[in-house]
């Protein structure tokens, strides 16, 4: 064997040793799954289900988030066409997927298409979609009735500051220990838009305005609850006071609430405004402002009617 054909060996044992190595040292990409929703069964409003204006739906929504984090769930109505953007918030679950129960009403329209879609971090989707039927009668249902609740500002201590709107219970700095689970609304003053604004806020909100900037002890709370405030009405004093005033049962609270223009935060709510409002556990109520300081040390009197 000559010289020539040793070399020619010896470099090819070389490559195949350095091809083994590099081999060895690539990473295996693991397999990409795409995120999956579904919806609940049993309790849960189902696909076909008929249902008359007024009625309660509760959607049971469950995802998993494939190969990356969930960051955003979207839920849409179409009623007779009309497409109305009910909830799309961003969230962030690395691991374990969402459990989580949306709760409305039914509108008047003869069908209703729901939409549901998930976003994982990868902007890879997934969606379900059911369909509920208007069903015969009505289902509009009593309301609680709150005619005067009284809360400080947040340099006012000498008031309650904290409300939970679905009882009309308010509570101090001293006695919300062990009750922030119940808390919906806390209310400030703040410079905005060149005036000084009395506002509206829940514990959830975290803004440019943040809750916790006026109320820092809510940081530390072991549940903050999410309330939703239709500015969008409120600003343009699209409720008529004579229709809150007559309201018996919840059919103006939940028409009054059109979710494509809502926030945690409701601002330049003066004396006379109504905002309509939804809870973290699905109840639509209306606010109206009896009294509104613009001072931090100041007051607000509110009267509110809400679902039972």
């Amino acid at each position: 064997m000559n010289r020539r054909t040793l070399l020619f060996m010896f470099f090819n044992l070389l490559l195949m040793f350095v091809l083994a190595i590099v081999t060895a040292c690539e990473k295996t990409e693991p397999a990409v799954s795409k995120p999956f929703v579904a919806l609940k069964t049993g309790e849960f409003t189902a696909d076909g289900t008929e249902v008359p204006v007024g009625g309660k739906l509760t959607f049971g929504i469950t995802a998993t988030e494939g190969s990356a984090p969930l960051t955003n769930i979207v839920i849409r109505r179409v009623a007779d066409g009309i497409v109305s953007t009910e909830l799309d918030q961003g969230i962030y679950l690395p691991s374990g997927g969402l459990d989580y129960t949306f709760r409305a009403t039914k509108s008047a329209a003869q069908r209703e298409e729901w939409h549901f879609k998930v976003m994982n971090a990868r902007r890879d989707t997934a969606s379900v979609t059911i369909t509920v039927h208007l069903g015969e009668g009505s289902a509009y249902s009593p309301i609680n009735h709150y005619p005067s609740l009284i809360i400080g500002m947040q340099h006012n201590t000498g008031l309650p500051q904290y409300v939970d709107l679905r009882t009309g219970n308010v509570f101090t700095t001293e006695t919300v220990g062990g009750n922030e689970a119940s808390v919906d609304m806390v209310a400030f003053v703040y410079f905005t838009g060149g005036v000084m604004s009395p506002t509206l806020c829940c514990p959830a909100y975290s803004g440019s305005s943040s809750v916790t900037g006026h109320y820092p002890a809510i940081a530390d709370w072991p549940v903050l609850n999410s309330t939703l405030y239709d500015y969008y009405t409120s600003d343009n004093d699209l409720i008529n006071p004579a229709d809150f005033e007559a309201a018996v049962n919840d059919s103006l609270l939940v028409q009054a609430y059109k979710p494509g223009n809502v926030s945690g935060l409701c601002k330049f709510m003066f004396t006379g405004r109504i905002v309509p409002f939804k809870t973290s556990d699905g109840k639509y109520g209306l606010i109206r402002v009896k009294h509104a300081d613009t001072a931090s040390e100041g007051f607000m009197e509110i009267e509110i009617k809400v679902q039972q």
